[in-house]
C-alpha cells in the first residue's frame, strides 16, 4: 500500500474526467461506524475531543482507499446540546448520532420567511427549536458562547484529523465544502416531510419564493465570493440530497432545480467539481444529471442499479458506489470479491468510475469488517488499467 497522497488524488481527478488512471480509485465512506469499529463512544469523544482523531483513523489501518468521503463526525449531538436542541442525539448504542425532525414553522409564516429569511430564522425559528435561545439575553449569550467554543475545538480537531490522514495514511478527504440546496434547507429545518409535501400542492408560489429568498444564505454557506475566480479541482464540493428522492420530476424541476443550479454553477464556472449523494432512486431524474456539464459531477449511487446508471448517465458524470452493504455484511468473502470484480470489469473501462459501498457506514452491524477489508484490498490489487 505504498501509494502516495498525490497519486491517490491524481487517480480520482483522472477518472472524474473520464480518462483511465493507473488504478480504479476506491472511496471509503465511514461515518459513525468508525466509532463502533474503534470500540469507542460519542461521550468519550465529547469528554476527550482528541479521541475523534483516534477513532476515525482506526479503520484505515487495514482498509485501503484512495480517498475518504468526510473527516470525523460531521453532525454532532454536542452542537445541538449547547443551544438546548434535540435535533441531533446519540442513539442507545452510544456510538451513532441520529437526526430528529423538529420543524415548527407554520404554513402561514411563509410571508415572514420570504420578507426577511435571516430575521425569521434567527429571531423566531431558532428559539422554537433551541430552548436556550428562548431565554434571557444572558442565557442566549451563554448558549452561543458555549456553541462557538465547541466549534473552535471541533474545527481544530478536524484539521488535525485531516493532517493525520494525509501524513500517516496518505489518505485525502474528497469533500472540502458543501452546497446546501435551499429546498433541502426548508425540508430539513423548517417544514419537514409532511409540511413540505402539503406546501408543494397548497403553497406552490410561496415555496418557490421562499427558496429564492434563502438563496443568499445558501450562497454564503457555499463560501464562494464574487472575487474568487478560480477554485481547486480537488477536493470537491458536496451535496447530500434529501428531498429529491421523495418528489416527482415535475416538482424537482419547479422547486429544487432553479436555486440549486445557481449554487452549483458558481462552482463550475470557477473550475470546481461536485460530488452528489444520490440518495434513494434517481432514475426518473437522469435527464437532469445528463444536463450537467460533462465531467463536472460525481454521483454516489445508492438505490439504483449502477450498471444501468452507467449506460444512461455514465458518459456525462462519474459514478461512485456499487458494492452492496448487504453483501459486505452477510455475504461470503468470495462472493463479495466476485461482485467487486464484476463492478470493475463492467464499470471501470474508460474511466468515470470510483469503487465504493452503496451507502455510508453508520452502525456496527452495517458490514462484516473482514469482508470489507478483503474486498477493498482486492479491488486495489485487481483494478489496474492495462
Amino acid at each position: 500500500m505504498g501509494d502516495t497522497y498525490q497519486e491517490r488524488i491524481n487517480r480520482i481527478k483522472t477518472t472524474v474526467n473520464h480518462q483511465e488512471p493507473d488504478k480504479v480509485p476506491i472511496l471509503s465512506m465511514i461515518g459513525t461506524y468508525a466509532v463502533h469499529y474503534a470500540g469507542g463512544t460519542i461521550q468519550e469523544m465529547t469528554d476527550h475531543p482528541e479521541k475523534e482523531i483516534e477513532y476515525y483513523c482506526e479503520p484505515h489501518k487495514k482498509l485501503y482507499s484512495d480517498a475518504t468521503y468526510t473527516a470525523g463526525l460531521v453532525f454532532d449531538a454536542k452542537s445541538a446540546q449547547c443551544i438546548g436542541s434535540d435535533s441531533h442525539f446519540v442513539s442507545s448504542d452510544g456510538a451513532t448520532v441520529q437526526h430528529k425532525e423538529i420543524t415548527p414553522m407554520e404554513d402561514t409564516e411563509y410571508p415572514e420567511l420570504i420578507a426577511d429569511p435571516e430575521g425569521y430564522i434567527f429571531n423566531k425559528m431558532l428559539p422554537r427549536k433551541a430552548k436556550k435561545l428562548a431565554g434571557t439575553t444572558a442565557e442566549k449569550y451563554a448558549a452561543i458562547k458555549e456553541l462557538v467554543d465547541h466549534w473552535k475545538v471541533k474545527g481544530m480537531i478536524q484539521t488535525q484529523l485531516i493532517d493525520k490522514l494525509k501524513n500517516d495514511y496518505q489518505l485525502p478527504v474528497i469533500t472540502g465544502s458543501f452546497a446546501y440546496p435551499p429546498l433541502d434547507y426548508i425540508f430539513d429545518y423548517l417544514r419537514g416531510f409532511k409540511g413540505l409535501s402539503l406546501d408543494m400542492r397548497r403553497h406552490k408560489e410561496e415555496l418557490v419564493a421562499a427558496c429564492n429568498a434563502i438563496q443568499g444564505m445558501a450562497d454564503e454557506f457555499l463560501g464562494i465570493t464574487e472575487e474568487m475566480t478560480d477554485l481547486p479541482d480537488f477536493p470537491f464540493y458536496a451535496t447530500m440530497m434529501h428531498v429529491p428522492t421523495f418528489i416527482s420530476p415535475k416538482q424537482f424541476e419547479k422547486f429544487f432545480v432553479p436555486t440549486y443550479e445557481k449554487l452549483i454553477y458558481r462552482i463550475h464556472k470557477r473550475g470546481g467539481k461536485l460530488i452528489i449523494f444520490l440518495e434513494g432512486s434517481w432514475e426518473a431524474k437522469y435527464d437532469w444529471l445528463n444536463s450537467l456539464p460533462k465531467n463536472f459531477a460525481i454521483g454516489i449511487v445508492e438505490g439504483d442499479n449502477i450498471f444501468e446508471a452507467k449506460k444512461r448517465v455514465g458518459d456525462n458524470i462519474t459514478l461512485a458506489g456499487g458494492m452492496p452493504l448487504e453483501m459486505l455484511k452477510l455475504g461470503k468473502k468470495e462472493a463479495c470479491i466476485d461482485y467487486a470484480k464484476k463492478l470493475v470489469d463492467e464499470l471501470a473501462p474508460g474511466g468515470g468510475y470510483i469503487f465504493a459501498s452503496s451507502r455510508e457506514l453508520l452502525s456496527k452491524g452495517d458490514v462484516n469488517p473482514e469482508n470489507m477489508i478483503e474486498t477493498y484490498n482486492f479491488v486495489h490489487e485487481y483494478g489496474i488499467y492495462k
